[in-house]
């Protein structure tokens, strides 16, 4: 008997190959592909799920046995409901604080979710080390970089500046699409954000990120380059769209699958505290200024006043007053959506009916009973 199981969202990936004869399990798409496993024979567990297989009978069985429970409304206060997810946050800290080992790092970007993530290591974990991305040529006031050197002064850490060239991005966009296990242009656009920071952080390290935030209180939009809609999202009210949202999660491996194939460990620990943010009833991420509300509660003055002010900015686009980043990068490179998909599949030995049928609905693909062939 082969039992395989999955974390409650699917932050780490599990796939595997099955046949008549075996299963093997891995947490990269490309490690099977090169163990000679053939795209119809690849599976993923789902987030939160057991996959129980036996070999002998052919017969294999899924169940669901963690996950988040979103809550519409339960009555309660928006200080009640921030008391108990700065309960969850310290307790998630603390129990970081005993286990950590290696150099410790926070990615910021300067605004309000890594921000709040540097605030907690300070309080709870000590000395440690920001690091902020930027294209080179790119250091403009209003920039990621220039919030986060703000953020870092206030806190007074160390930060790390890592600066890369335009060119160099669309190099390696091979590597992001292996290791981030997805083609669409949203997480190859974060997922080279984090190369670059992997690339210069050391092996062995731990860092922190605020990934996961915007999932949960639904603070996504799409982002407009020279007529073109990016990111697109369906038409949902926001407590239904975080539901989506955090699905999602299920398949890419923007951060942790690129870390780790760096030797990074990856903590995201406002996905550590998924359960306490999706009790969050939807009256209270309904509306702009929903998150800024909630951090206000939640860390108060910790967080500079300057952070709460400051208009949202994604870490791939690096800048308030105009598209930048790693979006115009791949963007003057000619490095469109078409040409990701195209490309993913050359790398991974994909069809085009292989692609399609990888993700649907945010997850990666999975079996409910023994594949047929």
């Amino acid at each position: 008997m082969h039992t395989m199981r999955r974390d409650p969202l699917g932050v780490n990936k599990l796939f595997f190959g099955l046949d008549e004869d075996r299963v093997e399990s891995a947490n990269y798409l490309d490690d099977l592909r090169r163990g000679g496993w053939t795209p119809s024979q690849i599976w993923s567990v789902p987030s939160g799920h057991r996959i129980r297989i036996d070999l002998g009978s052919r017969s294999l069985s899924i169940e669901k046995e963690s996950g988040p429970e979103f809550v519409e409304d339960d009555g309660g206060s928006l200080e009640g409901h921030a008391r108990r997810i700065r309960a969850r946050l310290d307790e998630a800290f603390e129990a970081l604080s005993a286990e950590l080992s290696g150099e410790l790092f926070v990615t910021l970007s300067g605004g309000l979710d890594s921000t709040g993530i540097a605030v907690l290591a300070k309080q709870h974990l000590g000395d440690f080390t920001a690091v902020s991305f930027t294209v080179e040529g790119e250091d403009r006031e209003g920039g990621d970089l220039a919030a986060a050197r703000r953020v870092a002064d206030a806190l007074g850490v160390r930060l790390l500046e890592v600066h890369m060239p335009r060119e160099a991005l669309a190099a390696r966009v091979d590597d992001v699409l292996r290791w981030g296990q997805d083609w669409r242009d949203f997480n190859v656009h974060c997922g080279l954000v984090n190369l670059a920071l992997a690339e210069a952080l050391p092996a062995g390290a731990t860092v922190l990120t605020g990934d996961g935030m915007n999932e949960l209180m639904a603070d996504y939009s799409p982002v407009e380059v020279e007529g073109r809609v990016l990111y697109a999202l369906p038409r949902l009210s926001p407590g239904k769209l975080r539901r989506f949202l955090v699905q999602g999660l299920d398949s890419g491996d923007r951060e942790v699958g690129i870390f780790a194939r760096r030797g990074v460990r990856t903590v995201q620990p406002y996905l550590l505290c998924a359960d306490a943010y999706a009790s969050l009833p939807e009256r209270f991420v309904a509306h702009e200024g929903s998150k800024q509300a909630l951090v206000r509660h939640v860390l108060g003055q910790a967080v500079p006043a300057f952070v709460y002010d400051r208009p949202k900015v994604r870490a791939q686009v690096g800048s308030s007053e105009a598209v930048g980043g790693t979006v115009r990068a791949l963007l003057d490179a000619g490095v469109d959506q078409a040409q990701l998909a195209n490309r993913f599949r050359a790398l991974l030995g994909f069809t085009e009916k292989d692609q399609r049928r990888l993700i649907r609905a945010g997850y990666y693909r999975f079996p409910t009973t023994w594949p047929q062939t």
